[in-house]
């Protein structure tokens, strides 16, 4: 589907909106990390980098309606918005009423509790519950569906995130991530595997992926499609897809803010994951 195009919200399965698909690095095109996942009735929000909420609003979705919020770690490309989210939330008249659950790893939320501290009462929920929910201790449980955290490669609070439906669909989001069995874990059967990929290849930086490192997790994992995400601007996307496809015989597409995908369940048996 390509970005700008909205169709009327299917009744049923997965859908993702890709809020930003780039990093901390500014570009005009991609804003920092930002994924909104619609299931059923229910809104999840992995990550929370600079622009999401404007980007929810301007591709049709009111931060408002908003269920869940799930950090991948507190790097701020990633992290840093959620201050924003949580001061509109309480605004009287424009705020939120029904409950907001914040999850992440143990350290992520530790982060998050300091992080909060200096700002008092201004990021405390006015009318609405807040839930912070600790994914190293459980999954998360939504209606039809539970979102799981895999350690991986990256900084101490990295978690790559794996959401099941209870019809069988398999979002997995790697978030940073270097080569490892972690993301693997993650990703696998995965019906859509959303993964980093930072740099070009012959490009390597130690805590990211290259497009052939991106495709061999997902061959490795057993994926159904491959959307590549978390470009610096020096990672051109179309090069990068082509690069993916030589190791990935799946589908492979490039993450572009405004992208909307529907992920579906693989027809026929599933293997246990």
């Amino acid at each position: 589907m390509r970005p700008g195009h909205h169709p009327a919200q299917a009744r049923n399965g997965v859908r993702l909106t890709v809020l930003g698909s780039g990093t901390a690095a500014p570009n005009p095109r991609r804003g920092a990390s930002g994924y909104l996942v619609e299931i059923g009735d229910e809104r999840v929000l992995l990550e929370c980098g600079a622009g999401t909420i404007d980007r929810m609003l301007r591709y049709g979705h009111d931060p408002r309606r908003l269920d869940h919020v799930i950090l991948s770690h507190h790097h701020l490309d990633h992290f840093g918005e959620i201050g924003h989210l949580l001061f509109a939330s309480r605004l009287p008249g424009q705020g939120r009423d029904g409950p907001l659950t914040l999850a992440g790893s143990r350290p992520l939320l530790r982060i998050f509790q300091r992080y909060r501290e200096p700002f008092g009462s201004w990021l405390a929920p006015r009318e609405y519950p807040l839930i912070l929910h600790d994914l190293d201790e459980a999954p998360l449980q939504g209606k039809g569906y539970t979102v799981s955290a895999h350690p991986v490669s990256h900084i101490d609070s990295s978690r790559a995130l794996r959401l099941s439906a209870e019809d069988g669909t398999v979002l997995t989001y790697s978030g940073d991530t270097d080569v490892c069995g972690g993301v693997v874990e993650a990703a696998r059967e995965a019906d859509l595997f959303v993964v980093e990929c930072s740099f070009p290849e012959g490009s390597k930086q130690p805590g990211h992926l290259v497009p052939s490192e991106a495709a061999a997790l997902a061959r490795q994992a057993g994926v159904r499609r491959l959307l590549l995400s978390h470009f610096y601007p020096e990672c051109d996307a179309d090069e990068a897809v082509r690069v993916a496809k030589q190791g990935f015989s799946g589908e492979v597409r490039a993450a572009e803010d405004g992208l909307r995908v529907d992920v579906a369940a693989a027809p026929g048996p599933r293997a246990e994951s």
